[in-house]
């Protein structure tokens, strides 16, 4: 098992590197300078005890409060394809927030705020997305661990279905490509040279962002890219949605189940019948799985962009108490509980992952209650570049 100071050296190896490829082309270099210049504040103001203080005081002073949001865990940070955070780094910032904000299942930020009031000022709750397997096996004994409580939304579709998530599934087929470059696909890339963990990286990157533009025909280029991989099964076991046997798992005192739709699609492609099936249907199911009420739910992808209006009136009319997105900021009075802000911490060490939710905390001070305005008017601090790089 690599040291501590080898561990953070590969994590900001990585965190830089995903820096530079997301960034616009003529504003790589400004990118990188911006975040080494964050990495060293951030060290600053952990070391002077500041970060958490702060971070109390703001959300008190909006009488606001946070919603983590994480995808998979891995035991161990290793490279630019793992399949989620490293469960260390998880665990050092929910215990640093813990000292300095109280944390809170989901229901107690949600429900107050559905009803127009204010959150419990400078709480935090937690969740995951996509209900994996290594959610069971890595992040429950974490919480535990802890004594956190968490909600995890499940894509009730794939709950004991062959089929995967596909990004993670793209993720695993580009890094195990058999050859040095991926063949063009008309229309949507050129040969893509991969001829080491950067330049796969970079590929991957890149063909995510073309298949979440192009739904109609991700899933036939998808199943073809894994056929060439000679990969008929392309992700390991704690990698994949929990099946039927382990889907209880995620139901125990203190931890619930959200509905993610049933096969993750960007709901604002969809036409009103469909989306209506992936959004109801997804409640449905999981209450027929598990035998307890299914009340919250998160739009796949998560972004303003990836629902509408008529995707949140159909989430509504499915009886949800409250829905959330991947969009940053904090949640407050006047928000709207059928399209919470939730922040994603990045794959990093715990003082620079609390210092980024610091930074995105004042950001959003002096942002309009969302309830005000129409979804298109919303503000967004995801930038174009970094919604597409989403999942």
């Amino acid at each position: 098992m690599a040291g501590p100071s080898l561990r953070y050296l590969r994590a900001f190896r990585n965190d830089l590197f995903r820096v530079l490829q997301e960034a616009p082309e003529g504003k790589r270099l400004p990118a990188i300078l911006k975040r080494i210049s964050k990495i060293v504040l951030a060290a600053l103001a952990h070391a002077s005890g500041l970060t958490g203080p702060l971070l109390r005081r703001l959300l008190r002073s909006k009488s606001s409060a946070i919603v983590l949001g994480y995808h998979g865990v891995c035991r161990e940070a290793g490279g630019l394809f793992d399949s989620g955070h490293a469960v260390a780094n998880v665990s050092a910032l929910l215990r640093y927030l813990s000292r300095h904000l109280r944390p809170l299942p989901l229901e107690a930020l949600a429900g107050p705020v559905a009803r127009g009031e204010a959150p419990p000022p400078a709480s935090f709750a937690v969740t995951f997305d996509d209900g994996l397997v290594n959610n069971v096996t890595l992040a429950i004994p974490m919480l535990k661990a802890l004594g956190l409580p968490a909600t995890f939304f499940v894509p009730s579709g794939l709950v004991g279905s062959p089929r995967d998530l596909w990004v993670a599934s793209l993720r695993e087929v580009i890094r195990t490509w058999p050859g040095d470059f991926l063949p063009p696909e008309p229309g949507l890339w050129p040969a893509l040279p991969l001829q080491g963990e950067g330049t796969r990286y970079t590929a991957l990157h890149r063909i995510k962002k073309v298949l979440k533009a192009h739904e109609g025909r991700r899933e036939e280029v998808l199943a073809r890219l894994c056929r060439k991989s000679g990969v008929i099964s392309p992700l390991p076991e704690e990698d994949r949605v929990v099946g039927p046997e382990l889907l209880p798992e995620l139901v125990q005192p203190g931890l619930s189940v959200g509905a993610h739709s049933r096969s993750h699609p960007i709901l604002s492609g969809l036409d009103p019948e469909r989306a209506r099936e992936e959004i109801a249907g997804s409640r449905q199911d999981l209450e027929r799985l598990l035998g307890t009420k299914v009340r919250d739910f998160a739009y796949p992808n998560g972004g303003f962009a990836d629902f509408n209006e008529t995707t949140r009136r159909l989430v509504a009319e499915a009886g949800f108490r409250c829905a959330l997105t991947t969009e940053p900021g904090t949640v407050r009075a006047g928000d709207d509980a059928l399209a919470l802000r939730r922040c994603m911490p990045e794959n990093v060490p715990a003082f620079l992952a609390s210092f980024d939710l610091l930074i995105r905390a004042w950001k959003d001070r002096r942002r309009p209650a969302d309830g005000t305005l129409p979804l298109e008017r919303r503000v967004s601090f995801l930038g174009r570049v970094a919604a597409e790089a989403g999942v």
